[in-house]
């Protein structure tokens, strides 16, 4: 059995998520900040829906300036996929929709997680984002 069987790819993305909401839609403590930035490998790049890419400070700092930059915002996740999943490797594909405003925004997301340490946990090393056609 391998590290990462016994963990749950879906409840991770919603965790991460929830955290990533909160900081963005209220006026946060920093705890949540702190929180989200542990789930972050020190390695980490993501790919933003502008075909942006960020490392894990470039993203981390942009978050810092962001607190409660959009009030009330809510992150719907749904359509998880594990793609992948071998020994501590799981790479998960799933929808976001981000309420904001009386709007939403969806993208579609691309994962790689890494379970690590003991009691293992995931540590998110890669995120690609892609803008998903609105309805």
């Amino acid at each position: 059995m391998s590290a990462s069987d016994s963990l749950d790819p879906v409840a991770e993305v919603e965790a991460v998520h929830a955290l990533l909401a909160t900081w963005l839609g209220t006026d946060a403590e920093p705890e949540v900040l702190e929180r989200f930035a542990a789930t972050q490998h020190d390695t980490m790049s993501m790919v933003t829906t502008g075909g942006t890419r960020l490392s894990r400070s470039e993203l981390l700092s942009g978050l810092r300036r962001a607190r409660n930059a959009r009030p009330g915002l809510d992150i719907e996740i749904s359509e998880v996929e594990v793609l992948f999943a071998e020994g501590n490797v799981t790479v998960v594909r799933f929808m976001e929709r981000h309420h904001f405003d009386g709007k939403h925004a969806d993208r579609w997301t691309t994962a790689v997680l890494t379970a690590e340490g003991l009691p293992p946990r995931y540590s998110w090393r890669v995120l690609h984002e892609t803008e998903a056609p609105g309805d």
